[in-house]
């Protein structure tokens, strides 16, 4: 059985898409708690002092990349299931993602409500 997500962290360098995920994400569970990060650096400060049941984390971003993020949240010990976000299917990616344990997905960007759907099941 899956636990229930109550919060999720956003980190990605595209404001835009905060504004989409959030709009789309609030139809679907009003209730739903959201934490957004341009900055990686900022989340990872913000994640060693709190919790949250998903990470959707941006693979390209200029000042680290997902994967630099995923190595980090590794060194300190942040144990957080993790999907990461991509405006490609990098075949690539998609087979990096599958070498770190927390992600538990791969998203392609934008979300759509039937992908947020499936994701807050």
């Amino acid at each position: 059985m899956q636990k229930e997500i109550n919060k999720i962290v956003f980190v990605d360098d595209d404001k835009i898409q905060h504004m989409i995920n959030k709009k789309n994400i609030i139809k679907i569970k009003p209730d739903l708690e959201l934490v957004f990060f341009d900055d990686p650096f900022s989340a990872l400060n913000w994640l060693e002092i709190e919790t949250a049941d998903l990470l959707l984390l941006d693979i390209n971003m200029p000042e680290m990349s997902g994967w630099e993020f995923l190595e980090l949240l590794n060194q300190k010990n942040i144990k957080i299931d993790v999907n990461m976000l991509s405006s490609s299917m990098d075949p690539e990616d998609l087979a990096k993602s599958k070498e770190f344990d927390l992600v538990k997905g791969f998203l392609i960007k934008p979300l759509g409500i039937d992908i947020i759907e499936d994701l807050l099941k």
